[in-house]
């Protein structure tokens, strides 16, 4: 008699579904609770994890000359927060940043800087490089000084459409992404997966490598953005 009360829980869309969270472990919780909220049942299949450089030479460099640079460019949460470490290893703050543009890649790097107390300047409609240049299109950069602080395996877009303009160009690696070991557990668990989630393309590489043909054949990938997509047609598999 009260079953339309009560099956509230059948009613969240993604009830019965199980979906493969595989961005770094530090990252996915996140992701992983407003799916759980959803109904889905969530597996977390970690391909990568994050290993910090900030205690490198040129890190510890571009820190303590921070309020030098007319542009500081982050390109992802993970950079904001690291930067933000680096600087109080140096005795620095948000305070630092006052006289600089500063330009965020999305809006997780935007809310990122936002806990800092940083108001990003910049910050365009689509999640890659290509769009940050787009959108730095306005911004005088010709003989100033640029940091892009950033993974170490990033492209080079950005740097060189800014070095084109006439930019003086700092490159800063302050982590970079490794291949992390997949669970035995969680590999069974995600055998049955409806969807499996890349959130860049280091997760597509080391998850298809890791896996080879334990990979949930019949799971729909669902991609961050366009560069992952690629990645995700170039291992053969299709972007749902």
């Amino acid at each position: 008699a009260r079953r339309e009360e009560l099956h509230w829980l059948e009613r969240r869309p993604l009830h019965g579904r199980t979906v493969v969270v595989t961005r770094a472990r530090a990252q996915a919780s996140g992701v992983a609770a407003t799916l759980r909220s959803l109904g889905a049942q969530v597996v977390e299949l970690p391909a990568i994890r994050i290993e910090s450089r900030i205690e490198t030479d040129e890190v510890r460099a571009a820190a303590a000359a921070i309020g030098d640079y007319d542009l500081v460019c982050l390109t992802s949460p993970n950079g904001v927060a690291l930067l933000f470490e680096a600087l109080a290893a140096v005795g620095k703050d948000a305070r630092t940043l006052a006289g600089a543009t500063v330009a965020a890649i999305g809006p997780g790097t935007a809310r990122a800087l936002a806990g800092h107390g940083i108001a990003a300047d910049v910050i365009p409609e689509k999640f890659v490089a290509e769009a940050l240049v787009e959108a730095l299109a306005g911004i005088e950069v010709e003989g100033k000084r640029v940091l892009v602080a950033r993974a170490a395996e990033a492209r080079d877009v950005l740097p060189d459409a800014l070095r084109e303009r006439g930019a003086n160009v700092d490159v800063v690696a302050l982590y970079e992404t490794v291949r992390e070991a997949p669970d035995e557990k969680a590999i069974a668990a995600a055998a049955g997966a409806d969807y499996v989630t890349f959130t860049s393309s280091s997760t597509v590489k080391n998850l298809v490598e890791a896996l080879g043909d334990r990979f949930p054949a019949a799971a729909r990938i669902v991609s961050i953005g366009p560069v992952t997509s690629e990645t995700v047609r170039d291992a053969g598999l299709t972007v749902a």
